[in-house]
């Protein structure tokens, strides 16, 4: 079971079927420490989001029953720009920033050197903490290894999802898996695991990554989770 878990999609984002607040209900109950709210940016078809409801986040508590809760969001990469769809103003506002190329959004595959080159311009622009399920390449490909290299460069974490490592995972995407963390390994960074939840009953669960730990050779010591102050550092957030 996952203490922190920073990708988790609400009611707002249309596809999912849970509130914030019974999102820390259930995550008090598992004993977790940290969540983060990150519904799909408003240029993804599937979500009710918009600019306000990302800003108004912040209103809410930074503590809900004893649970540290984050205001973040998923944006969507939405050109070969590697630009996004949430305004510096909304960015300001939040504690978080994720990205990862959707279908349902702008962005129209370009060809692996194109798309690797987009992830590139959105890590190198400093506005994205998280790259999200950023090795998944069967809509947009790209290189996994030019991409995590740049990430780790720039200080952006890459997200091992863990709702690829059920029902969707493939052998190409367990050897992007792979690649990414060796990558990673290499250049003495850590990877963050996130659920992806779309209900309560997924939060936190990292049932299929103790299936394929060993064989991503993801380790302890290489998951940011299990260093809090560490991620806040990289997130610019007082714990």
């Amino acid at each position: 079971m996952l203490k922190v878990d920073l990708h988790i999609h609400t009611v707002a984002s249309k596809h999912a079927h849970n509130t914030i607040l019974e999102y820390v209900n259930q995550a008090k109950k598992l004993k977790m420490k940290i969540i983060g709210i990150s519904d799909h940016g408003p240029a993804n078809s599937t979500t009710l989001t918009d600019q306000i409801y990302f800003r108004e986040l912040k209103r809410m508590p930074d503590v809900i029953e004893g649970i540290r809760v984050l205001k973040g969001v998923e944006a969507n990469i939405i050109n070969k720009n590697g630009e996004i769809d949430i305004e510096d103003k909304t960015m300001a506002r939040l504690d978080y920033v994720m990205a990862g190329m959707h279908r349902g959004s702008p962005y129209v595959d370009v060809g692996s050197r194109k798309n690797t080159e987009a992830y590139i311009k959105t890590i190198s622009s400093g506005k994205v903490h998280i790259l999200t399920h950023p090795f998944y390449t069967v809509d947009f490909p790209h290189d996994i290894a030019e991409m995590t290299d740049a990430a780790c460069r720039h200080g952006v974490l890459l997200e091992v999802n863990l709702s690829f490592l059920g029902r969707r995972m493939t052998p190409v995407l367990l050897d992007n898996i792979k690649t990414m963390v060796a990558v990673v390994k290499k250049n003495r960074k850590k990877i963050i695991v996130n659920s992806d939840a779309h209900n309560i009953w997924e939060l936190g669960n990292d049932t299929h990554l103790k299936k394929y730990k060993k064989q991503i050779g993801l380790t302890d010591d290489l998951m940011i989770n299990n260093y809090p102050k560490e991620l806040f550092k990289i997130l610019g957030l007082k714990k």
